[in-house]
């Protein structure tokens, strides 16, 4: 892989909190190799590409994804076949990558095939970190019978709602299916730990799994090396989470003071996600959204930016995600602007690059434009520090995008 030396970058390194002008960056074999304000002359040469003054600064990462997602109908996507659910998630993936996010993380329900198949260069899309089969209970956020029904897609064995979700409901149950996912090469396990607004039949103030089957998850997690992730709104949802253990909050909707004190007395992080909220209120009904769910919906959508401003003034690690489902998934920029309204650009702007590799326990690969890091970067034609939403176009002004090395794109 021939060498590359960025001139005349503005350079946002993942940290800031200033734009440093005129940096130039050498890659080399797949990696940042040096990282200058003055000029570079690497031995044998190198391909020079001269910025123009635009900035250049680490992969965005999406820490909460669903690439697999077709339909916000749960009914509807749990009986798709598995071809046609492959097909959608590949080309997802691709997306994803053109929009600058060069990491993403699995929110569960994603199979491994699909981390082997850009592996071997079967498909292009982002680095992958997958959760495997999501782990709910009976009746939980991600048992998708409806009330009053015996049986449905969901138990259809090897088929429907079977691929995506273990149900479990001991501790011995939950320790065999982290097992089973850490098996098949899961980076993170995703447990449900309170209601959610997709699945028909559980309330959002819910709790759910007991302590001991919550413990259990965490103490298997870690025995491997790995950590758990919990989709939690309400505040005791997220309390108990983080005092058991759990590393990433998901959503953390409805977060209160009491909640947020325990997230940051544990060393925890949340992920709230606003595009999907946003998104959902706007054409969720018009897309397949259940009238059940579209109830639930509202129930979270009113405290979301009252929870920001508790976890800004926590001074809580947040990170970035974004949850959207179906077709959906091309307002994942959208991300960028909601949050505005409560972080600076900046928080923002470590939050999709240093915070999640630190949450995503890469913070010594990604995330940052240092010697020895992946050379995983975009250029952008605007300052994300001036505006952050000029990261929210789709991808429209990033002339380059680079992943591991090798341009995915390039249009200087």
């Amino acid at each position: 892989m021939s060498a590359i030396l960025f001139t005349n970058a503005t350079l946002f390194d993942g940290v800031g909190p200033d734009l440093a002008r005129g940096a130039q960056v050498l890659v080399a074999d797949g990696v940042i190799q040096e990282v200058s304000d003055g000029a570079l002359k690497p031995a044998g040469g190198a391909e020079v590409i001269d910025l123009g003054g635009r900035t250049l600064m680490p992969g965005l990462i999406d820490a909460h994804v669903h690439v697999w997602a077709t339909d916000l109908d749960i009914l509807k996507l749990i009986t798709r076949r598995t071809e046609y659910l492959a097909a959608f998630a590949y080309r997802s993936l691709a997306a994803m990558l053109d929009r600058g996010f060069t990491t993403v993380r699995d929110a569960g329900g994603t199979d491994v095939a699909y981390v082997q198949a850009l592996a071997d260069g079967l498909a292009v899309g982002p680095r992958l970190l997958h959760s495997g089969r999501m782990l709910t209970q009976t009746g939980g956020h991600g048992d998708f019978r409806r009330p009053g029904e015996f049986s449905c897609a969901c138990e259809l064995r090897g088929g429907g709602a079977d691929r995506f979700v273990h149900v479990v409901d001991s501790p011995d149950e939950v320790r065999k299916a982290v097992r089973e996912e850490l098996r098949q090469g899961a980076h993170q396990i995703k447990i449900m730990g309170s209601g959610g607004v997709a699945s028909p039949s559980d309330p959002i103030d819910r709790l759910q799994f007991s302590d001991a089957e919550i413990s259990a998850a965490v103490e298997e997690a870690g025995r491997h090396g790995a950590y758990v992730m919990a989709h939690c709104h309400p505040p005791e949802a997220i309390r108990r989470c983080a005092e058991l253990g759990v590393r990433s909050i998901e959503h953390a909707t409805l977060i209160d003071q009491d909640g947020a004190d325990a997230v940051a007395a544990n060393g925890a992080f949340v992920v709230p996600t606003l595009a999907t909220i946003w998104a959902l209120l706007e054409d969720g009904a018009k897309l397949g959204l259940p009238p059940a769910s579209q109830e639930k919906l509202k129930q979270v959508a009113g405290g979301v930016l009252q929870g920001l401003q508790v976890m800004r003034r926590s001074d809580l690690k947040v990170g970035f995600g974004t949850d959207l489902l179906g077709a959906q998934q091309d307002r994942q920029g959208t991300e960028f602007a909601l949050r505005a309204q409560v972080f600076s650009p900046l928080e923002i702007l470590r939050q999709a690059t240093s915070i999640n590799a630190e949450l995503l326990r890469l913070d010594d690969r990604v995330g940052r434009v240092a010697p020895g890091y992946a050379a995983d970067l975009i250029v952008v034609d605007g300052d994300p520090l001036a505006d952050i939403a000029c990261l929210g176009q789709g991808g429209a002004n990033l002339p380059v995008i680079l992943q591991a090395g090798r341009f995915h794109k390039r249009a200087i």
